[in-house]
């Protein structure tokens, strides 16, 4: 009972059902003195979490749309961009200053240096001469209007192909807009319903997880340590407990990580 998957959380909330299921078939036998270990305060914890997970489930597909969306939009952009390099090279009348300012617009939406005649030996250096962090989908949103600035100011740009003029690039900046916006309003209640999910199954002081290891430990204490039932109990109790220590650090991590995806 302590995977932090997707996956893991509903096996989490399962096996509490499991053991809610084996302690009802212990009958008056299981009569804890603790108020939280009662079979009734269990079921009804596992009621609330299923619901809550119940809850990130609905909210899933929504999000993983709206991202999917989202790159329909943005995946295309570095080939355009090298199309539309060979347009404005093409434009009468545009110095050398003019294409390197162009040059630096492209690379801040591409997300790479301008290339050097130094070279580091460091990997991670390399790296970051190759890509930066203006990758992300704001950024990039932003850098949009740089190049639409320069286009509308540069004399004599006015291509005959729709897919470079001005306009094409407005209405494709407002739609890289849209839907980065759909994207975060899509993260916004997911990531809400994942928190109250991991507040129920790890973070509150009374979690799932927890109380279900103390459950079992007062299992232990009622149960030959030869029968079925305490063997099956017991399989199991040395795995989930050390990983529940994990879930607690993980949790945080994984609010982190969500955020910096949806960006």
């Amino acid at each position: 009972m302590a995977s932090t998957s997707e996956v893991g959380h509903a096996k989490n909330i399962a096996n509490l059902n499991l053991l809610n299921t084996n302690i009802a078939a212990l009958g008056n036998i299981y009569n804890p003195s603790n108020p939280k270990l009662q079979l009734a305060y269990l079921q009804n914890l596992y009621t609330t979490a299923f619901n809550y997970q119940e809850s990130v489930n609905n909210l899933v597909a929504p999000y993983s749309l709206a991202v999917d969306e989202r790159e329909i939009i943005f995946k295309p952009l570095n080939r355009e961009l090298t199309k539309l390099r060979k347009a404005y090279k093409a434009t009468d009348g545009v110095t050398a200053v003019q294409l390197e300012d162009f040059m630096t617009v492209i690379r801040k939406l591409k997300g790479v240096k301008k290339a050097t005649t130094k070279t580091s030996t460091d990997s991670e250096e390399a790296q970051s001469a190759h890509s930066t962090s203006q990758m992300s989908y704001d950024q990039r949103t932003n850098t949009m209007d740089l190049l639409i600035s320069l286009l509308q100011n540069t004399a004599n740009y006015n291509p005959n192909e729709a897919e470079y003029q001005v306009a094409t690039y407005q209405a494709k900046k407002a739609l890289m807009l849209q839907k980065t916006q759909d994207v975060a309003n899509a993260f916004i209640p997911l990531n809400n319903a994942r928190s109250t999910r991991n507040a129920t199954l790890y973070n509150d002081e009374d979690n799932l997880v927890d109380i279900a290891n103390k459950a079992k430990d007062y299992l232990f204490t009622i149960l030959d340590a030869n029968s079925a039932q305490y063997k099956a109990i017991s399989k199991k109790d040395k795995y989930n407990k050390c990983l529940s220590k994990i879930n607690k650090a993980l949790s945080h991590s994984n609010k982190a990580l969500a955020y910096i995806k949806h960006r």
